[in-house]
C-alpha cells in the first residue's frame, strides 16, 4: 500500500517540482515523497483522496497549499531532528486519514510551555469557543518552525509584534481596561518600544517581554506579569538600574507593604503609549501624572497638585514651559524619598544641592521658599493667609464702592440725559484749555503702553489652566517670549515712574513753597473738601440736585493716582524679587518669594480689573464723555466742557489772570480721531480681558 501511495504521488506530480528523496532524512523520506512536491498545495480535492483513507472534510477547498511543505530539510530549521510523525503520530500508518488529529505540541517535548498555555488567557479564549484564540502554530508557525534567535523567526523580537498584532487587531469588543485591543495595538506601535522594535532594535520590549510568551494572563490576576505587584519586577527585566533606586524609593516601599494605591512604572509611563520621557510631552503632563495621586486635600488647605499649579513653576508648566521645575526636578523620578530621609533630595542636607540644580547662584537662605505654599491655609501659611485676606477685603470694598460710585452715576446721568439732552462737548467749538503738559501725556501713554503690555504678558500666568491664557501667551511666542516682553516693559515701567518723579518736582518748583505744593488747590494729596464732594456726588445720584463744584482733582481721580502710585511700587518692588531670586536669597529668606508671587499676582489682578471697570468708566465710559475723553491723549479740554467740570478751578484762573495763558487753538479733528480711535481699541482690548477674568473666576470658562 505505501509503494501504491507513492507511486501516485510520482505520477501525479511533475518531476520538476519533486523533492530529492537523498536530501530528506530517513524517517521523514516517505512523507516528503507526497509532501515535498509544490503541486499537492494545487490537487483537486479528487486526486488527494485517491491518496488518503476515508472522505475528505466537509470544510477542504478546492486547494490545500498547507500540504506543501517546502524544502524542509534545507532550513536550519529548530524541529530538525524531529520526525513527522513525532507530531503527526496518526499518519505514521500510510495510507493516513484524509483528516489528522490536531497536533500537541505538550506530549514530552514542550511540557512546561505547554502547561502554562493552558494555564493563560488564549488557551480560556480556545476553550470558549473564540475563533481568534492563538494556538502553538500561529505564533511559532507549522513546519517552518525557527528559533527564536533567528532574524526570520516568527516569535523574533523584531517580528513578534507583528504576530501579537495580527490578531489583537480584529478582537471584537473592548478589554477588561474598557479599551479595544485594537487601541492598545496602535498606542504600541506608536510608544518609544514599538518604535525601536520596528526599527530594528531586537532589545527593546515586546508584547512577550512584558505579558509573557505562554502564560499569558490578564493584568487583574495576581500571577500576571503585568499586574501591578509585578510591573516593576517586569520592567527592570531591562531596566535593572531604575528597578533598583525604585525599590528603593517612598513608591517602592509602599509597594513591598502591599499597598494598593502606590504607584508602578506603568501608572507613570503608561501601559502602551510610553514615550521618551525627554520629550515636552512627557514633561508637561508628568505633573499631571503626579496630580492623579496627589490630588486629595491637606488638613482642609489644598492639595500638593493644586498649590503646585498655581505655583510659578506650575503656571508655566501648564502654559507650555519644559525648562520650569516640575514635581520630579526637587522630588526625584524614580528616587523618590521621604522628606526627613537624609538621602532624599529634599532632605535639609540636600535642598539647597537640588535648588540649584536650577537656581545656580542660589543662596543658602532660598531653601525655605515652600513651593507648595497654600495662601488659604491659615494654619500652614498664617503669613500668606493674612495677606490673602487683606486682598479679599481691599478688593471687595473697593469694588463694592466704586462698582456702587459707577452704577449711580451711570443711571443719573441717562436720567439727566434724557430730560436736558447729552451736553455737546465733541463738538470741539471756540478755544480750548491746556491741561495736561507734553510731559504729562508722555507719563500717561508709557503708562497705558506698559500698563496694557504688562497685562496681556502677566494676566496669562495666573489663568494658566484655561485655553485663553495659553492662546494668548502664545502670541508673544510662549512662556519665554511674553517674560521677555514683560521684563522689557518693566524696565520702561521703572524708567516712567522715574520720569514722574521729575515731573512732580518741576510742579513743587513752579508751586513756589512746600505748603502751597502739598496743600494747595492742585495738590493731588486728599483732602476734607474731598470727602464734601463725594457726599454731593452720591446726593446727586439720588436726589437729582446740583452737582458738587469741582476743582482741578476730584475724589475719583486722586484715588486713580494714588492708587497707580501704589500699585505701582508694589508691583515693581515684589516683580524686582521675583526676576532675581538668586541675587535677593542671599538677602532675604525664601518665603520672601511666596510673598511676593502673592502680593504681585492680587496686586496686579486688582489693578487690571479697576482699570479696565471703574478707571474706564469715570474716564471715557460714562455718557457725558462716550466714547472716550481725549484729553489725556492732546493735552487741551474745550473751555466749555473745562468751565462746566472744573468750575472751582476756572473761576479761580479766571481770577488770577492765568486763564489766558492756558488758552490754545481748538485740537486738529484729525488727531481727536485718533485720539478716540486710540481710546477705543484700548477700552475693547481692557473689556475683553475682564470679561475673560471673569468668566475664569466664576467656572464658565
Amino acid at each position: 500500500m505505501i509503494s501504491l501511495v507513492i507511486a501516485l504521488c510520482s505520477f501525479a506530480l511533475p518531476a520538476h517540482a519533486r523533492v530529492n528523496p537523498q536530501d530528506v532524512p530517513n524517517e521523514n523520506r516517505r512523507c516528503m515523497q507526497c509532501h515535498g512536491q509544490s503541486r499537492m498545495a494545487d490537487l483537486p480535492p479528487d486526486q488527494r483522496l485517491a491518496m488518503v483513507v476515508g472522505p475528505l472534510p466537509t470544510t477542504d477547498a478546492a486547494t490545500r497549499p498547507g500540504l506543501y511543505v517546502p524544502d524542509q530539510s534545507l532550513e536550519p530549521l529548530s524541529h530538525r531532528a524531529v520526525a513527522c510523525v513525532d507530531c503527526h503520530a496518526d499518519a505514521a500508518k500510510l495510507p493516513h486519514n484524509a483528516e489528522l488529529k490536531p497536533v500537541s505540541c505538550d506530549s514530552s517535548c514542550h511540557t512546561t510551555q505547554a502547561s502554562g498555555y493552558l494555564q493563560g488567557a488564549h488557551a480560556h479564549a480556545a476553550a470558549a469557543g473564540n475563533p481568534l484564540a492563538p494556538t502553538c502554530a500561529s505564533c511559532h508557525g507549522s513546519h517552518n518552525i525557527l528559533p527564536k534567535s533567528d532574524p526570520d523567526s516568527r516569535i523574533h523580537p523584531v517580528n513578534i509584534i507583528k504576530v501579537c498584532a495580527d490578531c489583537h487587531q480584529k478582537q471584537v469588543g473592548n478589554l477588561p481596561d474598557g479599551k479595544p485591543a485594537a487601541a492598545h495595538v496602535a498606542a504600541y506601535l506608536d510608544s518609544v518600544h514599538g518604535r525601536a522594535v520596528e526599527g530594528g532594535l531586537a532589545v527593546a520590549a515586546t508584547c512577550a517581554d512584558c505579558h509573557g510568551a505562554h502564560k499569558v494572563l490578564p493584568s487583574a490576576d495576581p500571577d500576571s506579569h503585568v499586574n501591578r505587584r509585578h510591573v516593576a519586577e517586569t520592567c527592570g527585566q531591562c531596566h535593572v538600574g531604575v528597578e533598583r533606586v525604585y525599590l528603593k524609593s517612598v513608591h517602592g516601599q509602599e509597594l513591598a507593604r502591599g499597598s494598593d494605591k502606590a504607584p508602578v512604572c506603568s501608572d507613570c509611563h503608561a501601559a502602551h503609549t510610553i514615550s521618551r520621557a525627554d520629550t515636552p510631552e512627557f514633561m508637561l503632563d508628568i505633573v499631571n501624572e503626579c496630580g492623579s495621586c496627589h490630588n486629595k486635600d491637606r488638613r482642609g488647605g489644598r492639595s500638593l497638585y493644586e498649590t503646585y499649579r498655581s505655583s510659578y513653576h506650575g503656571q508655566v508648566a501648564a502654559l507650555g514651559y519644559t525648562r520650569a521645575a516640575r514635581c520630579s526636578d526637587c522630588h526625584g523620578a524614580h528616587d523618590i524619598r521621604r522628606l526627613d530621609d537624609p538621602a532624599g533630595r529634599l532632605s535639609a542636607d540636600n535642598r539647597l544641592d537640588t535648588c540649584r540644580s536650577c537656581h545656580p547662584d542660589a543662596g543658602p537662605k532660598f531653601t525655605s521658599f515652600d513651593p507648595h505654599a497654600d495662601y488659604r491655609d491659615r494654619h500652614r501659611n498664617p503669613l500668606l493667609h493674612a495677606i490673602w485676606l487683606y486682598f479679599m477685603v481691599v478688593i471687595g470694598s473697593t469694588f463694592a464702592f466704586f462698582g456702587l460710585h459707577t452704577i449711580l452715576w451711570f443711571i443719573r446721568a441717562v436720567k439727566q440725559h434724557a430730560k436736558h439732552g447729552r451736553p455737546n462737548h465733541h463738538a470741539n467749538h471756540g478755544p480750548a484749555i491746556e491741561r495736561f503738559n507734553r510731559l504729562d501725556r508722555l507719563n500717561h501713554a508709557l503708562v497705558v503702553v506698559t500698563f496694557f503690555g504688562l497685562t496681556l504678558t502677566g494676566m496669562p500666568l495666573l489663568f494658566a489652566d484655561h485655553a485663553w491664557a495659553r492662546a494668548l501667551a502664545g502670541l508673544f511666542g510662549g512662556v519665554a517670549g511674553a517674560g521677555i516682553v514683560h521684563r522689557i516693559l518693566a524696565v520702561i515701567l521703572i524708567a516712567n515712574f522715574v520720569l514722574h518723579g521729575y515731573s512732580v518736582w518741576q510742579r513743587k518748583k513752579k508751586a513756589g513753597n512746600v505748603k502751597h505744593w502739598l496743600f494747595g488747590p492742585n495738590s493731588l494729596l486728599p483732602r476734607l473738601q474731598d470727602v464734601r464732594d463725594a457726599l454731593g456726588m452720591f446726593r446727586w445720584f439720588f436726589t437729582g440736585g446740583p452737582k458738587p463744584r469741582l476743582d482741578r482733582w476730584t475724589y475719583w481721580e486722586k484715588f486713580d493716582y494714588w492708587a497707580e502710585i501704589f500699585g505701582t511700587g508694589v508691583i515693581g518692588g515684589t516683580g524686582l524679587l521675583l526676576w532675581f531670586p538668586e541675587f535677593f536669597s542671599w538677602y532675604l529668606p525664601g518665603w520672601f518669594f511666596n510673598v511676593s508671587s502673592v502680593v504681585h499676582g492680587y496686586e496686579a489682578l486688582l489693578a487690571v480689573c479697576f482699570i479696565f471697570t471703574i478707571h474706564f468708566f469715570n474716564a471715557h465710559l460714562r455718557p457725558e464723555k462716550f466714547p472716550t475723553d481725549d484729553v489725556m491723549f492732546t493735552g487741551r479740554l474745550p473751555e466749555s466742557e473745562f468751565k462746566d467740570e472744573r468750575p472751582v478751578e476756572y473761576d479761580r484762573l479766571v481770577a488770577s489772570g492765568e486763564l489766558e495763558k492756558l488758552r490754545r487753538p481748538p485740537v486738529d479733528p484729525w488727531k481727536r480721531r485718533a485720539a478716540i480711535a486710540g481710546g477705543v481699541m484700548a477700552m475693547l482690548v481692557g473689556t475683553s480681558m475682564v470679561v475673560l477674568i471673569v468668566l475664569a473666576g466664576l467656572g464658565l470658562i
